[in-house]
């Protein structure tokens, strides 16, 4: 027999996995990554399959669970991070420009 306590976990969990697919979407389109309906299905594979392996019946670990919920995420964040700073090798003779967009080279010459 289900248990409200059951659906109510099935019912919070796809909708955490919806919303977090429908902000990998959003965030892909914003940034302008490729293919943004393709990552938002990778989080949503990968979290919506932890919360399906997590409400049947063969109990799996919960560690290993966390590994699933991060890893469509995790895989994303990756992607995003190689589409905002490009392919090129860091130069290790310069900071990361900071959040105002100025570099700590520019800053130099104006003091």
């Amino acid at each position: 027999m289900v248990s409200l306590q059951g659906v109510a976990v099935a019912v919070v969990g796809f909708a955490v996995v919806l919303g977090c697919a429908g902000v990998v979407y959003r965030d892909a389109i914003r940034l302008e990554i490729s293919r943004p309906a393709l990552w938002a299905g990778i989080v949503f594979a990968a979290c919506g399959g932890a919360l399906a392996l997590y409400l049947a019946p063969p109990d799996v670990p919960i560690p290993g669970l966390l590994v699933l919920v991060v890893g469509g995420p995790a895989l994303y964040l990756f992607e995003r991070d190689d589409t905002r700073h490009g392919d090129e090798p860091p130069d290790p003779h310069s900071l990361p420009e900071g959040p105002g967009g100025d570099s700590s080279s520019e800053r130099q010459g104006d003091e």
